[in-house]
């Protein structure tokens, strides 16, 4: 066994929601990238996994190829804070006794190049209350606001505070170490030119998009079948897969009770705030969010 360690050359940070696991697959697809097994190690943001050590970490590098271009993407690092992961579901707190999370980052892998992909902070919360919805383990009559409240632990609210949590990024690490990819514009509106950039800031050799690439990864669940799916017991097989799964899908009747006006309003009360900060951190005009203006 090689006593060199390998260390991750680049951290996707982030944000969940926003197309990371696209990402990841088009990087894992990538000849020049042999990436570990599993996409989220969430090493530095969680105090019980950074307590394991760091040896720990580099053990999920050890067998990357010699030559290629390794490294993880962990949606929890968009945060300035690490937390404890362990406690209950609707508990947040934080190890006050580590440092803030980019400089635990940087003191173990300083020239690791940092990727983010922000999306509509809005539309990301909405998206990230219908992933924790849909694992039927969260009552589904709660609603966003309710639900935001009353399960901190799930940051759904929290991980879409870009100005928070990036700032520190940008004060630990140099501008030109990280990318900043706008879930519209480079993966929804126009993906062959945001993987374009990707593959430019790691070094990669240019890589045409394949049509079949361009499909988006984790088809979004409508109302009804998340609906279906928490009261279905047994027979749950029937509303994620087949003939019957495919028709809810197709009708959503439920769709106009899924978000409310009211669950609008508190998104935006939350997140336009920090608006423009957003925009001047990120240099970017970031016209393609609408903070829920136009939900339906």
């Amino acid at each position: 066994m090689s006593d060199v360690v390998r260390k991750p050359d680049f951290l996707i940070i982030g944000a969940q929601k926003a197309g990371t696991t696209w990402l990841w697959n088009m990087l894992k697809s990538h000849p020049g990238t042999s990436l570990p097994r599993k996409k989220e190690l969430h090493f530095f943001s969680a105090s019980e996994n950074y307590a394991r050590g760091i040896d720990s970490y580099w053990e999920w590098f050890r067998d990357s190829e010699e030559g290629c271009i390794t490294g993880e993407a962990s949606t929890t690092y968009l945060s300035d804070k690490v937390a404890f992961f362990y406690n209950e579901v609707n508990r947040l707190e934080y190890d006050e006794s580590l440092p803030a999370l980019p400089e635990l980052v940087l003191e173990s892998v300083p020239d690791a190049k940092i990727i983010v992909s922000l999306r509509d902070p809005v539309r990301r919360a909405i998206s990230a209350y219908f992933h924790f919805m849909r694992r039927g383990k969260l009552p589904v009559n709660r609603g966003l606001r309710r639900t935001v409240q009353e399960h901190p632990r799930l940051r759904i609210l929290e991980l879409g505070d870009y100005a928070t949590h990036l700032s520190p990024w940008f004060a630990t690490f140099p501008r030109e170490q990280i990318l900043v990819l706008v879930f519209e514009d480079d993966i929804v509106a126009n993906p062959a030119s945001g993987l374009s950039k990707l593959y430019e800031f790691l070094g990669l050799e240019a890589m045409p998009l394949r049509v079949e690439q361009e499909k988006k990864v984790n088809k979004s669940w409508t109302w009804t079948q998340t609906v279906a799916n928490y009261y279905a017991g047994p027979l749950r097989r029937f509303v994620r897969k087949g003939p019957a799964a495919e028709l809810i899908r197709r009708y959503d009747w439920l769709r106009n009770s899924a978000i409310k006006p009211g669950d609008i309003r508190y998104l935006q009360d939350f997140y336009l705030p920090f608006r423009s900060e957003v925009s001047q951190l990120v240099e970017k005009d970031l016209d393609s969010w609408t903070y829920g203006t136009d939900y339906n």
